[in-house]
């Protein structure tokens, strides 16, 4: 997928179990379980495309398998908590928790400038490099601390700019 992201493909083809605690319906799970046991996991990332996070996505996913130390690389089950959030049955809650997770990129408890920007640069990828700082800067101007703490997140990227970044209908 040229991310440099290795994907695990699983060793049994029955996935059944890991759709227990996911909102998809029994069309759905065949469906995925359809395009995994036929081109692998792979095939099933490529029906979220194109979605311009995508890339930040599996860079995410890549990072935490690489801390759980994940040798296989990235795992079925990630993918399919991935394509649970992203569902447009999904719980606005989840899709937030998915995006701060995504946002706040150092890990440090708040979304500052070079994470805004750094998020920028895939949701907007035609802009020219300096805009995303001056975007970015000009979004946390509004927030006393020119940061933003998990609390108001919301204030940052209201639910239906979330809904529309975070939503994949994902197999129509």
């Amino acid at each position: 997928m040229g991310n440099g992201a290795s994907v695990q493909t699983p060793q049994t083809a029955d996935i059944q179990d890991l759709f227990e605690d996911t909102v998809f319906n029994e069309s759905e799970i065949r469906r995925i379980s359809v395009l995994n046991a036929e081109n692998g996991t792979e095939a099933i990332l490529a029906t979220l495309l194109p979605m311009p996070l995508l890339p930040h996505i599996l860079s995410w996913l890549a990072d935490q398998a690489r801390r759980e130390n994940l040798s296989e690389g990235i795992t079925i089950e990630q993918i399919i908590y991935l394509l649970d959030t992203l569902h447009p049955s999904q719980l606005i809650e989840n899709k937030r928790d998915l995006a701060w997770k995504l946002y706040d990129i150092d890990e440090d408890g708040y979304i500052a400038q070079s994470d805004l920007a750094e998020v920028l640069r895939y949701i907007l990828p035609s802009l020219p490099l300096s805009k995303y700082q001056v975007l970015a800067r000009r979004a946390l101007s509004r927030f006393p601390e020119k940061r933003v703490a998990r609390r108001d997140f919301d204030k940052l990227v209201p639910d239906a700019q979330l809904l529309k970044i975070l939503t994949k209908p994902i197999l129509t």
